[in-house]
């Protein structure tokens, strides 16, 4: 994630109207607030083994899910080049997921991200289509309805504090969901996910296991609390 956005008052709703730009060394960082509520998992474990790190040759690095076959769900603004005009071309996206790094063939975004700007918030999405199947990894079916509030949430990503270890908050919830302006319609939950888990899917329960209910996007600075794009906006794979 690039920008942060501060936390939602007593209705429910993030305040738009003051935003942040995460600087290194600051004594706060996006997404994670005083106590740190992140714990290791293990990647080879479900619903972990459908987590994946995702890379550029324009140097982003963030974290996806799979979610087909060969089919893997991101932030459109980790896919962005270096100069912020549009998204790398397929090709120039990796996968690495079970042991295996896969390249992307087609990427699918949502209509009418502007990557100079990375808005609005709920076109932030990006389906990566992969040139041949992953390591291992049951994939997770998207969640077609909106998440209740209250819901519990489970947040897992490559972060980049942890950069070779899986990290997951398992004890968060689904705060709203909710229109956010000229950004749309977004899932807030106060799962706790910095630098790096931007693609990261909200995981809620369901039965026989988990579903994908949203794709982390933005982090408040400093707090535990964050908004994804809902699973049910983005077209099925």
């Amino acid at each position: 994630m690039r920008k942060a956005v501060a936390a939602w008052g007593g209705a429910g709703v993030l305040a738009l109207t003051a935003m942040f730009t995460a600087l290194p060394g600051v004594a706060e960082v996006p997404g994670l607030g005083p106590v740190d509520t992140r714990r290791p998992v293990s990647p080879d474990q479900a619903p972990f083994d459908a987590i994946a790190l995702i890379e550029t040759t324009a140097g982003g690095r963030c974290t996806g899910a799979l979610v087909a076959a060969r089919v893997v769900l991101t932030a459109a603004h980790c896919l962005v080049t270096g100069d912020a005009t549009r998204l790398v071309a397929p090709g120039d996206v990796t996968v690495r997921l079970g042991g295996r790094t896969v390249r992307g063939v087609t990427v699918r975004s949502g209509q009418g991200f502007d990557p100079s700007r990375e808005e609005p918030w709920r076109a932030d999405w990006a389906l990566v289509t992969l040139a041949g199947p992953p390591g291992g990894g049951h994939a997770l079916p998207m969640l077609r309805e909106p998440p209740h509030q209250g819901t519990p949430a489970t947040l897992a990503a490559w972060q980049f504090d942890r950069p070779d270890v899986l990290m997951a908050d398992r004890a968060c919830r689904v705060v709203t969901v909710s229109t956010f302006g000229v950004q749309g319609i977004l899932v807030g939950h106060n799962c706790a996910g910095t630098v790096g888990s931007s693609g990261a899917p909200i995981l809620v329960p369901v039965t026989g296991g988990y579903a994908v209910a949203g794709v982390q996007v933005k982090a408040a600075l400093g707090q535990p609390l964050g908004v994804a794009v809902p699973a049910f906006t983005i077209p099925a794979p």
